[in-house]
């Protein structure tokens, strides 16, 4: 079967633009080098990458390629038999509101794109995929609301938004003169296409070096989700707001800040009511 329908079969499993991409990439290679689809040409083809250097968050990665094209396949045997590397977790690193407002500060006020590529990320906590996928029919001016549609695993989601975001949006979009649904366009092309996520992690990286600040999409949006954190949100709210399907994947913003708990602890005086001391 071709590397097409294989991308297409992970579309349909709700697997995101850039997963399908680095799959089909690292399928194609294993295909190129070992050719035998078994998990034993799956494991020299990894013992390849681990000498070349590859960390075993790439390493397994690479693994849930194959154990997804093995799958598509009808291997399911061999597919099982590919074992996952234990990945050391580590924790998300944020930046600190005034390392945000420090990066805002370098961005010219008449670039209204690229001031709104950060609030958005920051302010909505969007993936930097779902940030290039939204249309102008996606976002809602009476209700201050954007509706992230086909998220991680599919899921569409309703992230309320400030006034002062919702105007920069409005702004932005009167100062175009094209005829594209996306929210974000590309600006040096004469056809107006969506905006794509090399440009934005180009654009971050300019700023950020401007700013001092090393900021990538995902930092923001993990800034995002500390700073409400920190500001005393439920954790639940928070994963409505990021998308995650799964409580323990917003947690581990519990390990990062241990202000809002330590805010707590001191408003309950659980130990003072006892007199002790």
């Amino acid at each position: 079967m071709s590397l097409e329908e294989f991308s297409t079969f992970l579309e349909l499993e709700g697997k995101s633009e850039h997963t399908v991409r680095m799959y089909t990439y690292y399928v194609a290679r294993f295909l190129e080098e070992e050719g035998e689809l078994s998990s034993r040409s799956a494991l020299r083809f990894l013992a390849k990458l681990r000498k070349k250097g590859y960390s075993m968050r790439s390493i397994n990665l690479v693994v849930q390629a194959l154990k997804a094209y093995f799958r598509f396949e009808g291997l399911e045997e061999e597919a099982e038999k590919l074992k996952s590397p234990k990945v050391p977790r580590t924790l998300p690193k944020s930046l600190t509101v005034e390392e945000v407002r420090r990066l805002l500060s370098v961005i010219p006020p008449t670039k209204r794109r690229d001031r709104l590529i950060v609030l958005l990320l920051y302010g909505a906590g969007l993936r930097v995929s779902e940030l290039c996928n939204l249309k102008k029919s996606d976002i809602d001016f009476e209700r201050s609301l954007i509706i992230v549609r086909g998220g991680k695993g599919g899921k569409d989601r309703v992230v309320p938004i400030s006034k002062v975001l919702l105007e920069g949006i409005r702004a932005y979009l009167e100062s175009r003169n094209d005829d594209s649904e996306y929210l974000l366009v590309e600006e040096r092309r004469k056809r107006k296409d969506r905006l794509s996520p090399k440009t934005v992690w180009y654009l971050l990286k300019k700023y950020g070096e401007r700013a001092g600040v090393e900021v990538t999409p995902h930092r923001l949006r993990h800034s995002f989700a500390t700073h409400m954190l920190e500001r005393g949100v439920d954790i639940r709210v928070i994963q409505e707001l990021l998308g995650h399907s799964n409580l323990a994947t917003t947690q581990i913003y519990t390990k990062v800040t241990v202000r809002h708990l330590r805010e707590a602890q001191e408003r309950a005086r659980l130990i003072e009511e006892l007199g002790v001391g």
